[in-house]
């Protein structure tokens, strides 16, 4: 799944693109936006997982998501499909493609630079975990998200009525961000490319918004 950063910025381009049409609440959407990834209870019941199209991914059932969260005028839930979305898209149309995944050595592969590694270090804090914390500088930066619409949400997020998700973990999303902030690491483009990263995250907000709009 992408990183927080990522799906805050995910929700910036989304809202900008549905405002004018959608009565959003931006703070309630921006945060349901963060709760699937901090509620206590299994991932696999929070993000409705099955199978990916490799057989080696777990990514988001869409439509079993869709029928309990797809909700326009309840910003909140709405924004939570929103992140089981860009989860689902992240897998299928991103990371799938952008790597080899060999089945038989269980080893992910980089086309770009012949880099490879075994499943584990793949998901890791040394691996994917530590790319993402490669981007986050740059993604303020480039201003993707603002430190202004971060302080604007609650750091205790509103509950959902679902009590899967209405309990959390003790770390708020706040401590949890700044954590993250916290490691200067600087970018190498080893496991993920930021253009090509920020350009799948720009296309799959256009993606939603357009099927919202359609319906």
């Amino acid at each position: 799944m992408p990183g927080m950063l990522y799906h805050l910025s995910f929700a910036q381009q989304v809202y900008n693109k549905l405002s004018p049409t959608l009565l959003l609440d931006k703070i309630n959407f921006m945060a349901g936006n963060l709760i699937p990834d901090l509620a206590k209870a299994d991932k696999q019941k929070t993000h409705y997982r099955k199978k990916a199209s490799n057989g080696l991914l777990w990514v988001p059932d869409l439509e079993q998501a869709k029928k309990e969260l797809y909700f326009p005028n309840n910003s909140v839930k709405f924004g939570m499909y929103a992140h089981l979305y860009l989860d689902y898209y992240f897998f299928e149309k991103f990371l799938i493609d952008s790597f080899i995944w060999d089945k038989e050595s269980k080893k992910v592969i980089n086309p770009r630079n012949n880099i490879e590694w075994s499943f584990s270090d793949f998901f890791s804090e040394n691996g994917l975990y530590k790319s993402y914390g490669e981007i986050n500088y740059l993604m303020l930066k480039d201003k993707h998200i603002s430190m202004k619409s971060l302080q604007e949400i609650p750091e205790i997020l509103p509950n959902t009525g679902i009590a899967l998700f209405d309990e959390r973990v003790e770390k708020t999303w706040k401590k949890e961000l700044e954590g993250y902030l916290s490691r200067k690491i600087e970018y190498t483009g080893e496991i993920l490319d930021y253009p090509s990263f920020w350009n799948f995250i720009e296309e799959t907000a256009e993606q939603f918004a357009k099927e919202v709009l359609k319906n």
